[in-house]
């Protein structure tokens, strides 16, 4: 298999669609689906569902970044992921997977500087 060659997906484990429901309700907007891989090779994935950082989530996660970044990674983690938390926790894969993904879901917008 070349390189630019994709690997096919052998297993995808999806969240039930009434769980998604449920959670769509319980957190309406917030709400995200993130597909994490299950192994090295990314023939298995995984779906979890994940709800974007509020402030306060993101500043005690930014409270240890420097000096413990994993307990920064693990509030992120413990405060945002909704389904399949036991199993992301568990799984040091999963759990960097899961962690970089709800720190690209920080809403974060780029200013600019306007003419004084």
């Amino acid at each position: 298999m070349s390189k630019t060659e994709k690997t096919p997906i052998e297993t995808y484990l999806p969240v039930a669609e009434e769980v998604k429901k449920a959670m769509k309700e319980k957190h309406g907007d917030k709400l995200r689906s993130v597909i994490l891989p299950l192994n090295d090779e990314a023939t298995e994935e995984i779906e979890i569902l994940v709800i974007i950082p509020e402030r306060s989530v993101v500043g005690q996660s930014m409270k240890y970044m420097n000096s413990d970044p994993k307990k920064g990674q693990e509030i992120l983690v413990r405060n945002c992921v909704v389904t399949d938390k036991e199993r992301v926790m568990a799984d040091d894969g999963l759990f960097y997977a899961a962690a970089g993904m709800i720190t690209e879901l920080i809403p974060i917008r780029q200013g600019k500087f306007g003419k004084v």
